[in-house]
């Protein structure tokens, strides 16, 4: 696993009532290079750890989140990506690496995928340099 310690991770402490830890998801930095691991479901009990832990990379310019490991993302969840992405500083890319097919989808339906400062990324191309515009 490329992770590291957990940021923002929901444990079985956050549990509101009738949610299950297995459908919690796990928000862990990335190892090797800046940004994001997403494993589990993202939706609405998921934002505010998802909003912190994006707020918190974002604040260092481009970075990466990847989501290889993303069972299920509901609007909430992808529109909180989309809008980190936006709120970069011009120059700083947020990219999205291993995107689930339904995620693609969504992006291109919503017209999401053309957000300036968002990167979709394929999990077989190379590792992007987040110091470089795409």
């Amino acid at each position: 696993m490329n992770t590291a310690d957990t940021v923002g991770a929901l444990t079985p402490d956050a549990l509101t009532p009738g949610k299950t830890a297995d459908r919690l998801p796990r928000i862990t930095p990335l190892v090797d290079l800046a940004g994001l691991q997403i494993e589990g479901e993202l939706d609405r009990a998921a934002l505010p750890a998802l909003t912190r832990a994006l707020a918190s990379t974002a604040g260092r310019g481009s970075f990466s989140v990847d989501l290889s490991g993303l069972e299920f993302c509901d609007v909430g969840g992808l529109r909180a990506l989309v809008t980190a992405a936006a709120g970069l500083r011009c120059g700083h890319v947020l990219t999205l690496r291993s995107p689930p097919p339904q995620v693609r989808r969504l992006l291109e339906l919503t017209g999401w995928h053309q957000t300036a400062g968002l990167r979709l990324q394929a999990s077989s191309d190379a590792l992007p340099d987040p110091a470089q515009p795409p």
